[in-house]
Order: C-alpha cells, then sequence, then structure tokens
C-alpha cells in the first residue's frame, strides 16, 4: 500500500531529504482529516452518502486516520478510472487487501466491502465466460476441421463404393463370359470327341485298295 503513503506526514515535523522527496501533493481539510487534494472531492461525496465513515476508527492519531480515509479514497479512485472489464484479478486482490487492512482499523466501509465483493464476482463471471468463449470457440475449430475431414472421407469412400460397384459389374461380365465359354468349350469337346471317333473308323486301305 505504498501508494497511500506518499505525503501523507506532511503536517508533522519531519527532516531530512527523504521526507522531502515524498511530499508529491498538498493536502486540504476535509472534515476532521486532511487528504490530498485529488482525494478531496471523493472523500466529501462519501461523506455525504456514507457519513463520517473515520468516526468509529481506534486511532487516535489524525495523520493515521488520515492514511486510512484516503486508502479508501484511493480504493475509490481505482474503481472509478478503471473499467471493470480491463480490472485485472490482482488488483483486485490488492484492492481487498486494502479494504481488509481499513476494515482493522475500524473505518466503516461496509458499503465498500459490498461493491468490491460484487465487482469480483463479476470478474469471475466475466473470466468464466472467456473461458467459456475459448473453450467454445477451440471446439467450433475440431468440429470444423472434423467436418472436412469427414467431407474428405466421405468422397473417398463414395470414390471407392463407385470403383467396387464398377469391379463387381466386371466380375459379372467375366462369369457370364466365362459361363458361355465353358458352354462352348464343353460343345466342342462333344464335337471333337464325335469326330475323332469318325476319324477313328476310317479304313484309309480300302480306299487305297479301291483307286486300282
Amino acid at each position: 500500500m505504498n501508494f497511500c503513503f506518499s505525503g501523507l506526514h506532511d503536517n508533522e515535523d519531519s527532516d531530512g531529504e527523504e521526507t522531502e522527496s515524498v511530499v508529491s501533493e498538498s493536502r486540504v481539510p476535509v472534515g476532521k482529516y486532511h487528504v490530498k487534494e485529488s482525494f478531496a472531492p471523493i472523500l466529501r461525496s462519501i461523506f455525504e452518502k456514507y457519513g463520517d465513515i473515520g468516526a468509529s476508527c481506534h486511532l487516535e492519531s489524525v495523520v493515521m486516520r488520515s492514511y486510512y480515509v484516503e486508502c479508501v479514497c484511493f480504493v475509490v479512485q481505482e474503481l472509478q478510472s478503471t473499467p471493470i472489464m480491463q480490472l485485472a484479478k490482482s488488483k483486485i486482490m490488492e484492492l481487498m487487501a486494502i479494504l481488509k487492512d481499513v476494515e482493522s482499523a475500524q473505518l466503516r466501509v461496509a458499503w465498500l466491502r459490498s461493491i468490491v465483493d460484487e465487482i469480483t464476482e463479476n470478474i469471475e463471471l466475466i473470466d468464466e465466460h472467456c473461458v467459456a468463449e475459448t473453450a467454445k470457440a477451440n471446439s467450433d475449430r475440431e468440429v470444423e476441421s472434423l467436418n472436412k475431414e469427414l467431407e474428405s472421407n466421405l468422397e473417398i469412400l463414395a470414390q471407392k463404393e463407385q470403383e467396387v460397384t464398377d469391379i463387381k459389374t466386371r466380375i459379372e461380365a467375366i462369369r457370364e463370359r466365362l459361363s458361355e465359354l465353358e458352354l462352348k468349350s464343353c460343345d466342342l469337346d462333344k464335337n471333337i470327341l464325335s469326330i475323332k471317333s469318325k476319324v477313328d473308323n476310317l479304313d484309309s486301305k480300302s480306299l487305297l485298295d479301291e483307286l486300282v
């Protein structure tokens, strides 16, 4: 929480160049507190809406009371200046840690705690939404890729099925031709046997004898 320390003790006597280098912004009185000028409008607005949030603070020092009030103003300023969509988890954790310290000093900041808690829930929902969108995008890409692969394989399958159909048609034609040839071969065998039988029965000698 070093961001709240800058110029915090300029209402007290201090010596050394280190203290002088810390003073970077003038302070103005708001109620019973002295806060940075940039925090003054925020603190006035808080007082108007929620009253003196430091009235129940157990700290005796006005400087320390002012410091913790400034911390509350810092949290409000951070929330007002940063859109919820741009709030990082680390930033929210930092603001919640500041609130925890402020609550330990017994400042009345339940109103701010509820806002920060709600913002935290919203950020978690946003993160869940982002995770879900990323998962959906990855799923969509995989679906698209698988659909393309399926379409390609279906085309290949259609080609193969056509090839199988063509081969089956050729096989059927070959079988029909083979059946025809087998019948023809059988007829030829019978014809050959018949002719051979006649040839075997020829009496070539007697034929020659008749020539003379």
